[in-house]
């Protein structure tokens, strides 16, 4: 068994044993709870154990944003990750609440910067990729801030590991690493435009690290097979699969990336009602609506779709008028769909670049300044 294999099963561990630690330091994802959130929880929690001078008083855990019974459609998580994957801790295993009121919590952040709750006062250190929010957390010291707009989480992650004078990356830590660099930046694609120097620096010192030399190409294929693989999934489930929340005064907005090359447009074809929407808009806090992403990746060169839904038609009205506003640059284009429903919107969106990094920045501002229609 690896080192970070005997941490996470050690970590799972300790859930039982929570009372006999002065401190829990959480290392926790974003509520997509993909590749890069996971793997980038994973690894960090692991180093900060490792160097932790006081391990009998501190325990670091890493902590997924999301629940079992959703995870389980991640397949390629599931394939990468292999004996570790049993040790993966959940957000509902664990009451961070009850830790917060004890004065035992601090969280750390990864591939996000913001929480929807009273819990940001227990945020500590953030390491993330996104575009700033308006309501990010402020943390007096700022050396414990990284944000930089990389094409991967782990990018930042492994410079951390990377600067430590005291841990040493081993070739199961360099190739977990490298896997989400890889598949983020969709093994570095001009076209897709996501990669930054930093990345392939990052990835290229990671490479020498690892002792076995496998070829990458193939690595990044088997990722995106597994991301791709829909076997057995509902209409709800390729919804839920990789799904974020965008919340205003107003209206609360589901934004959720399709598997990889599974299209809008193949989506919309499975429907014969709204019902598995409806419901899928209700298992999310009872959403007002449905921002669907997909990308397909032929030959290496990305091709993007988008679709609306809303639960009402007067709510999409001002949202299909604002995403497609030339300012956004998604240069999207309105495509008819085989059903007929004025709720629901299919576009194909020629800015292939715009990835839901880009995306959500805009939601964001419009749930910030929508206000609904007059019913009366």
């Amino acid at each position: 068994m690896t080192d970070i294999s005997k941490y996470m099963q050690y970590a799972k561990s300790q859930l039982a044993n929570l009372a006999q630690f002065r401190l829990i330091r959480i290392v926790l994802g974003n509520e997509a709870c993909d590749l890069d959130s996971t793997i980038s929880a994973c690894v960090y929690a692991y180093f900060l154990h490792s160097i932790c001078e006081t391990p009998n008083e501190i325990l670091h855990l890493p902590v997924l944003n999301t629940h079992a019974f959703v995870f389980r459609l991640r397949h390629e998580i599931l394939w990468f990750l292999e004996e570790n994957r049993s040790n993966l801790i959940f957000i509902d295993d664990i009451n961070l609440n009850d830790l917060s009121e004890k004065g035992k919590l601090e969280i750390i952040l990864v591939d996000h910067h913001s929480l929807r709750s009273k819990l940001n006062e227990e945020v500590v250190e953030i390491i993330d990729h996104h575009q700033v929010k308006e309501n990010s957390i402020i943390l007096n010291d700022s050396s414990k801030v990284k944000i930089e707009p990389v094409g991967s989480c782990c990018t930042l992650i492994g410079e951390k590991l990377l600067a430590s004078n005291c841990f040493q990356i081993t070739d199961e830590i360099a190739y977990l690493l490298t896997g989400p660099i890889l598949f983020d930046t969709l093994n570095f694609s001009p076209s897709a435009g996501k990669t930054t120097p930093k990345d392939k620096q990052v990835y290229e010192q990671l490479f020498t690290r690892r002792t076995t030399r496998t070829d990458d190409s193939d690595l990044y294929k088997t990722l995106r097979k597994c991301a791709a693989d829909t076997t057995g999934m509902s209409v709800q489930d390729l919804l839920q699969k990789d799904v974020k929340q965008v919340v205003g005064p107003n209206i609360r907005l589901a934004v959720s990336s399709l598997p990889s090359d599974y299209t809008v447009e193949k989506l919309f074809g499975q429907l014969h009602t709204m019902k598995d929407l409806d419901e899928f808009l209700s298992n999310n806090d009872n959403a007002d609506g449905v921002v669907i992403l997909s990308l397909e990746t032929n030959d290496d060169q990305p091709k993007r779709q988008l679709g609306l839904y809303a639960k009402k038609f007067e709510n999409m009205l001002p949202i299909n008028e604002y995403i497609q506003r030339s300012e956004h640059n998604l240069d999207l284009r309105e495509r008819g769909i085989p059903i007929n429903q004025a709720r629901l919107k299919l576009f194909e969106q020629n800015n292939a670049q715009a990835s839901r990094k880009q995306v959500l920045p805009l939601l964001e501002q419009f749930a910030k300044d929508f206000v609904p229609q007059n019913s009366s």
